[in-house]
């Protein structure tokens, strides 16, 4: 009878020991919030990739919170920073968040020192993806979580109906818009950023980067984008529209998407809308170049912001998982990124995307002559406002070039502010 007692009583034991390890697992999951911009196909790989995580471990649940991007994004972090709730990080974020937040926010050499390994440095595309992107002042502020480059976008139905092929030069570039331009059916040659904002900023600076021109001095304490490398910029553009009749102030809406437009500055974001929605025979061009090729390398972060240390580390493991080599070839695909790692191109999703659309290697090769905002500025969005607006004068001749691009640096060089 005791031996069936102590059977019983070993039993019971056993039971509870699994039922309070259980229990104690469960209590140990940590829910993390991420906040993300992320829309349409976007939202959807993100979403897919964030789920994957979710279901593959069972010690961090990642629930993911859409708040748009842009100046919202940035002044509700810093509503929630001083309410005492953010996030635990924010998805692809813009890199010049970084500025504005990083008092809240964790460095992560701390992290990387400790797992140098799963950081895997050397496995980024290119050191463009650190040194000031994620890397500010000797510091990483951030895990590269996606990138992009401008490259000239072309219509090959077009194209071909032309006789011609993609410019590579400026004068080319002139050349082949003329050809491909017929106002009476609406069609232009080019399509070229014209309303106030970082759009148009952001396109524009490849130009003035190509005619030998920089934005900030090397200590990006300076603007220099009035130099006459600068007003040559801006003013091939004022020819494009005024001179050469090319491109136009008012184009027909979603116009490369209808055929109405042979070329235009785009990036690998708008691949995946470009292909399933419109019948656009998609053709993919390196940016014409004029004294030295150059292209605007984008792309996005995550940051982790202060929270205990059980979440940070959570945080930082998603961070991982997310910077990873099988979830960036399979966000490359699905949300129309560039994988931050060269290990993803060699995934077997990533390599039937090329064989599918080999174009889309130009935008890999682009890194090559890719340059970055001056992300070291933390004020740049409010400059990017004050030059947009004064580019855009220049496209509609209220103000000459060298005239838009001095009253814009007199205006914003006092908002530079460093980190």
């Amino acid at each position: 009878m005791k031996k069936y007692l102590s059977i019983f009583l070993v039993s019971v034991i056993v039971v509870l020991l699994v039922f309070f390890g259980s229990f104690s697992a469960l209590a140990e999951k940590i829910t993390i919030t991420a906040w993300h911009g992320a829309g349409g196909g976007e939202a959807k790989g993100v979403e897919e990739v964030v789920e994957k995580f979710n279901k593959q471990q069972d010690k961090i649940e990642v629930k993911l919170v859409f708040v748009e991007a842009g100046s919202v994004q940035i002044q509700k972090s810093l509503a929630a920073i001083a309410a005492g709730t953010p996030p635990d990080l924010i998805l692809l974020a813009w890199p010049q968040y970084m500025g504005p937040l990083h008092d809240a926010l964790v460095p992560l050499d701390r992290y990387i020192a400790q797992d140098s390994k799963g950081y895997a440095k050397d496995d980024f595309i290119a050191s463009h993806l650190l040194l000031g992107n994620s890397v500010i002042k000797g510091r990483t502020w951030g895990m590269p979580a996606e990138t992009n480059n401008l490259a000239l976008y072309y219509n090959k139905e077009l194209f071909k109906q032309g006789g011609v092929t993609p410019p590579k030069t400026w004068k080319e570039l002139v050349e082949v818009a003329q050809k491909l331009t017929n106002p009476d059916k609406k069609q232009w040659g080019l399509s070229l950023p014209t309303g106030v904002g970082e759009g148009l900023t952001w396109t524009w600076m490849c130009f003035l980067w190509q005619a030998g021109g920089t934005f900030t001095n090397p200590e990006q304490t300076k603007l220099t984008f009035n130099t006459p490398a600068g007003v040559e910029a801006l003013q091939f553009w004022v020819d494009l529209i005024h001179k050469y009749n090319v491109a136009t102030l008012t184009p027909p809406q979603n116009a490369f998407l209808t055929g109405n437009v042979a070329m235009e500055i785009n990036g690998p974001w708008s691949i995946p809308t470009i292909r399933t929605q419109s019948k656009v025979d998609l053709g993919i061009a390196p940016l014409p170049m004029y004294k030295r090729k150059a292209t605007n390398i984008g792309g996005t972060v995550n940051i982790m912001f202060k929270t205990t240390e059980e979440r940070q580390k959570a945080t930082w493991e998603f961070m991982k998982y997310f910077s990873g080599t099988e979830a960036q070839a399979e966000l490359g695909v699905k949300a129309g990124f560039i994988p931050v790692r060269k290990s993803s191109l060699q995934q077997p999703i990533w390599k039937e995307y090329v064989k599918e659309f080999p174009d889309i290697q130009v935008h890999i090769d682009s890194y090559e002559f890719g340059r970055y905002r001056p992300y070291g500025i933390v004020t740049y969005d409010e400059i990017s406002q004050i030059l947009s607006r004064h580019l855009q004068a220049a496209l509609y001749q209220k103000e000459s070039s060298k005239e838009a691009l001095d009253k814009a640096v007199q205006e914003a060089q006092p908002k530079v502010k460093g980190w």
